[in-house]
């Protein structure tokens, strides 16, 4: 598997809208169609850097406010033997975020940080941050110390075939 990667573009401009992913990404048709080739599968290594991008994705988007869960709370569901008993559970922020990256079959999650929001969904490791135009130009140095001991790419991708 290739080195852990933090691969960043601006996909439009008016509202500034900003991809972030890390890679290498599990074998994908969208990615691949959309231009991407850097694929492996996922070891205990590269789950633990993506927590932690992850982890520091959020530290630096709540600089700009407290996050506020704007799409419907996802819940966890008791076993069906269970359900006359137990009450639906609540989910926590960071396992919002990453289920809708791992299940394309759940709706996207979006978090507000103040002006900037933070989407997940399509079962892509995929995070869409759009800003306002007076922060646009910060969204570099904010890949950087996101990416933290990880390279950073600027990757221009076919972005019709991800969103």
């Amino acid at each position: 598997m290739s080195a852990f990667t933090v691969h960043w573009s601006p996909v439009s401009s008016g509202p500034p809208l900003f991809a972030l992913w890390p890679a290498p990404v599990n074998p994908d048709v969208c990615f691949s169609e959309a231009g991407f080739n850097d694929f492996g599968d996922a070891d205990e290594s590269w789950d633990r850097n993506a927590d932690e991008l992850l982890t520091r994705l959020l530290a630096e988007l709540e600089k700009f406010g407290a996050p506020n869960l704007v799409s419907a709370p996802l819940s966890k569901s008791p076993p069906w033997y269970q359900r006359p008993f137990a009450k639906r559970g609540k989910i926590e922020l960071l396992e919002q975020i990453g289920l809708p990256i791992q299940w394309d079959q759940l709706p996207d999650c979006l978090v507000k940080f103040g002006e900037i929001s933070l989407r997940t969904g399509n079962g892509h490791h995929l995070f869409w941050i759009e800003m306002p135009e007076s922060e646009a130009a910060s969204f570099e140095q904010i890949v950087a110390r996101v990416a933290g001991r990880h390279p950073v790419v600027l990757t221009h991708l076919k972005w019709e075939h991800l969103r």
